[in-house]
């Protein structure tokens, strides 16, 4: 059977809406044991540059040195100081009850976030531009020469002109058949800022 605990659990950690852990950060000092002479705060002071990443300059060793005595400033031993990262999970030991709840949360949450978008669906309102073209061109169609005009617009060009104004193709009307003469209703819509 599975476990029911460990399921909510993963649940509840795909939530958004719900912190499930915390990162504390402590310093700590330790005590390497190692005497206070150049040769040993220079071993520490390249191990701590290793560590963190840093590459071995003259000036971070230089400076990861000074850290190091500071640290070390009231004692006969070198210390360095470091930071823990310790997690913890708020939820590690809570009670089915207690996930149940959690869990109820997460749910309401979701519901509460899923009207509001269907509320946002409902009332949103359009407004629309319509073209009427007798013929819908490509490039290959574009007069070449002397016959070529500045007025010349392609199905191409119409669509990205109305696209940088904010209008999506809504549908297009296709011409019926008998009716001269034979236009093309190209329709646009774009969402209404109130």
């Amino acid at each position: 059977m599975a476990d029911l605990k460990k399921m909510i659990l993963e649940e509840l950690r795909k939530s958004p809406n719900l912190q499930t852990e915390t990162i504390n950060e402590m310093e700590e000092y330790i005590d390497t044991g190692l005497e206070k002479t150049e040769e040993n705060i220079i071993e520490v002071a390249l191990n701590y540059l290793d560590e963190k990443g840093y590459r071995r300059r003259a000036d971070n060793l230089e400076y990861a040195k000074q850290m190091i005595l500071s640290c070390s400033e009231d004692y006969d031993t070198i210390i360095v100081k470091r930071k823990q990262v310790i997690e913890e999970d708020l939820f590690e030991n809570a009670s089915m009850n207690e996930l149940r709840d959690a869990l109820n949360l997460c749910i309401l949450n979701n519901l509460n976030s899923i009207q509001d978008m269907v509320e946002y669906l409902i009332d949103v309102k359009y407004e629309y531009k319509v073209e009427t073209l007798l013929r819908l061109y490509t490039e290959d169609d574009r007069p070449r020469g002397h016959l070529a005009s500045d007025d010349f617009e392609t199905f191409e060009e119409l669509l990205n002109r109305y696209a940088n104004m904010g209008y999506q193709l809504d549908r297009i009307i296709e011409p019926r058949a008998g009716v001269s003469p034979a236009r093309y209703q190209i329709i646009f819509k774009r969402e209404k800022m109130d």
